[in-house]
């Protein structure tokens, strides 16, 4: 391993996607679970899922898998990115995320975002045009159960009236309950996560020319609203296929893209494919443009890949006996 290696975990947190699609089958909860403690033995900083409703894989829901990890765990983070806020009660879903940010002991961050313009797997009366106050006006609703008492709410969409919410999040981030990351690649949507989040997260198929220029536009608006960087979580998840062969690895990522998201070229646009120097220098170049949280999402062997991707990463020096 070289010392560039050891960098990357180095400079940055670490977290990586948990089996949640299984496309030979029903749901393997073993598989899950060895994953999930073997990543937090190896020493990643959290683990993720993301909300998929309708597909012909065997998607699992985010945050009953993420509340089935937490019993299994202790100390590593539990992510979800990200979460529609439009396709879903504001309520329930407040309910929902505080009850796992108690069940996790206060490990949970949240990844919001409006939505991406097919509407084919919303279970809501939802229209493209009304996606931004649909998620403006959750989104405040949201935070408002999980930090007031007894108040009143009037909006477009939702009317409550002395409405409280207990228990309230273990964590108190600065805005008073558990870290929240916003999602979206156009510009309004990169100045908003900073305006009123904590984190900004690029997706999974950006190429690193594309985040590059979302970071310059974070870096800009943490000026201009006066954030501490510090406290600003940029984020990347990236789809990679750690193989020995380019070719093998390539045609390993378009398979999974081919069936889990309908789109074999998306899967490929963006995603690092190959051995694992190249792997590292694609990392090392999204670090450099500024992430300061990785997201690895490896497609498949995903119990080879959390132990050689840590390997890669540097969190350690060989593979035990």
């Amino acid at each position: 391993m070289t010392e560039g290696l050891v960098a990357i975990a180095d400079q940055v947190r670490v977290g990586i996607s948990l089996p949640q699609a299984f496309p030979k089958g029903p749901a393997e909860p073993d598989t899950i679970t060895r994953f999930a403690q073997r990543a937090e033995v190896l020493g990643y900083d959290s683990l993720w899922v993301q909300d998929r409703m309708m597909g012909h894989a065997t998607w699992l829901e985010p945050l009953n898998l993420l509340s089935f990890v937490a019993a299994a765990t202790a100390t590593i983070r539990l992510g979800v990115a990200t979460l529609p806020v439009p396709w879903h009660n504001p309520v329930r879903l407040a309910k929902s995320l505080v009850t796992l940010d108690q069940l996790s002991g206060g490990r949970l961050t949240v990844g919001l975002s409006l939505g991406g313009t097919y509407l084919n797997e919303t279970v809501v009366d939802a229209v493209p045009e009304r996606r931004l106050p649909a998620f403006n006006e959750g989104l405040r609703l949201m935070q408002r159960l999980w930090t007031e008492e007894d108040f009143d709410f009037e909006g477009e969409f939702w009317t409550l009236r002395n409405a409280t919410m207990d228990p309230k999040p273990v964590q108190s981030a600065g805005r008073g309950h558990m870290p929240i990351i916003l999602g979206g690649g156009h510009r309004d949507a990169i100045r908003r996560s900073v305006r009123i989040a904590d984190g900004w997260m690029g997706g999974a198929s950006m190429t690193v020319d594309v985040f590059k220029g979302h970071v310059a536009v974070v870096k800009e608006a943490l000026e201009e609203y006066g954030r501490d960087p510090s406290t600003f979580t940029i984020a990347k998840k990236q789809f990679l296929a750690l193989d020995d062969s380019v070719e093998r690895a390539t045609q390993r990522m378009r398979d999974w893209a081919g069936h889990q998201i309908g789109d074999a070229d998306l899967g490929e646009r963006g995603s690092l494919r190959g051995p694992s120097s190249l792997i590292a220098a694609g990392l090392q170049e999204i670090v450099d443009a500024g992430a300061s949280l990785l997201v690895l999402n490896p497609v498949d062997d995903l119990l080879d890949q959390v132990e050689h991707l840590a390997l890669v990463m540097g969190m350690r020096q060989e593979f035990e006996i």
